[in-house]
């Protein structure tokens, strides 16, 4: 009897140390990165814990077949409802995969009650730091104060090769040194999982070749309990090749021009005129609806000669767009299309010319 009580305290013991085992391999099991069509990003589970709680629960794409990893429970069926609303937003109410916008989710469930918040806030200066380059999209700043929010994080796409593979720049010799070195462990026999699995390290944003046609996004909706993160993809063009695809710089004779093809009413301005207004440059180009847009205030004259501001106007530099500022401090805009039958060419300012169409 004494032998066998020693046999079952023997058996007791290595299935404890089994289990304690399988828990120490599952922190090697955390997604340390998040990769979408060439740009890679940190995850947010460095920022969970055990006191955060959180766990992913399933990934969302529409070329998946269905939900990856683990499956929901029926404890999580109420808070499930974060992703099944974001996915609705890209296939529409019907649920119909029509033009379905690609997309890549990662919903997160089972947080400590009112912990995604401070985590989401955490998250977010993360990405803002100078090695990931992202920026919250608008000049709004995100509040991370409500148990319950969303915010959208934006830079300019990392270019892909042929083959689906971000491009680095010349300059990134680092780059370059790793490429070298995964070059050489392959023809040394070694596995492409085993070449994956070494090559982590993700280089600064500034290291990469940008896609001057696409923007990547990230976004991230927190409830009380759950967390999910939504990386896509959306079309725009880098404020410098807004420029350069116009051709030339606008210039404001030129807009001044161009502002008379329009009569008061399609601007949303009363009268029959706009000689009836008096325009002044404003602060250069900014960047609006993802290209950049040559600044006019609109002044109405009075009969006392003084003028009141009548409107802040933002013109594309493919002269193509106007952009009506809604309010005064607002930054919403609406968009109102030039006609079609302004001049091919309107006034230059020294050797700037002002052109509707970019030069071949």
């Amino acid at each position: 009897m004494k032998k066998n009580g020693l046999l079952l305290l023997s058996l007791i013991l290595c299935t404890l140390l089994s289990a304690c085992g399988d828990k120490g391999e599952s922190t090697d099991d955390l997604l340390a990165y998040y990769t979408f069509e060439g740009d890679t990003i940190p995850s947010i589970e460095q920022f969970i814990t055990d006191e955060t709680g959180g766990r992913l629960v399933a990934t969302l794409s529409p070329d998946a077949s269905g939900e990856s990893g683990e499956q929901s429970t029926s404890d999580e069926t109420d808070e499930q409802e974060t992703a099944d609303s974001a996915s609705e937003e890209d296939t529409g109410d019907s649920g119909e995969a029509t033009e379905t916008q690609n997309y890549l989710s990662y919903d997160y469930q089972q947080f400590t009650q009112g912990q995604p918040a401070s985590i989401a806030q955490s998250y977010v200066a993360l990405l803002e730091g100078d090695d990931i380059a992202l920026h919250v999209e608008g000049e709004d700043e995100p509040t991370f104060d409500s148990d319950s929010g969303s915010v959208t994080l934006i830079r300019q796409a990392v270019a892909t090769d042929s083959s689906g593979a971000p491009q680095t720049k010349d300059t990134a010799t680092a780059s370059d040194e790793t490429d070298a070195e995964a070059d050489a462990e392959s023809e040394d026999g070694e596995t492409d999982e085993e070449t994956a699995a070494e090559d982590t390290t993700l280089l600064p944003y500034s290291d990469y070749e940008q896609d001057t046609q696409m923007r990547f996004r990230v976004r991230i909706d927190w409830t009380p309990t759950s967390c999910l993160i939504t990386l896509d993809k959306t079309p725009g063009e880098d404020f410098v090749t807004s420029l350069q695809e116009a051709g030339t710089f606008l210039s404001f004779s030129g807009a001044k021009a161009l502002m008379s093809t329009v009569t008061p009413a399609e601007i949303g301005l009363p009268g029959e005129s706009m000689s009836e207004y008096s325009l002044k440059p404003g602060p250069g180009f900014v960047m609006v609806d993802g290209q950049a847009c040559l600044t006019v205030y609109v002044y109405g004259k009075n009969s006392v000669g003084t003028n009141s501001l009548m409107g802040t106007y933002f013109i594309s530099s493919d002269c193509t767009t106007l952009y009506h500022q809604i309010g005064e401090t607002s930054n919403e805009v609406e968009e109102i299309q030039f006609p079609d039958d302004i001049p091919d060419d309107l006034p230059t300012e020294g050797e700037t010319a002002v052109k509707t169409e970019p030069t071949p």
